[in-house]
């Protein structure tokens, strides 16, 4: 259970770097300012940003359904392929959709 709760721990604070930095870049595009730069940090970052989040939500779930007397196996599989399938998911769609900008 403590290896699940530092996940938690580093997921929260690489989600509020991450986050930080997407969220500028961001504004930096809205506001037309660096936009080269903002682009590509803005680009870069979303997927992270969003696993990052997953995650902290995943970690903090497993630790709410978890009992400590009892094995989880079933459900850290489940968590770990519900990261996993909507990876690839986000994989693809940053593959196959156009930008609009």
């Amino acid at each position: 259970m403590d290896t699940i709760q530092n996940i938690k721990k580093v997921s929260i604070l690489f989600f509020i770097v991450i986050g930080s930095l997407h969220i500028g870049s961001t504004l930096f595009i809205s506001n037309g300012m660096y936009l080269k730069e903002a682009l590509i940090v803005n680009k870069t970052l979303d997927i992270p940003f969003i696993i990052t989040g997953m995650i902290y939500g995943l970690s903090s779930l497993r630790i709410s359904l978890a009992q400590r007397e009892k094995t989880h196996k079933i459900l850290d599989a489940t968590l770990a392929g519900i990261v996993i399938l909507i990876f690839f998911v986000l994989i693809a769609i940053n593959l196959f959709v156009p930008d609009l900008y």
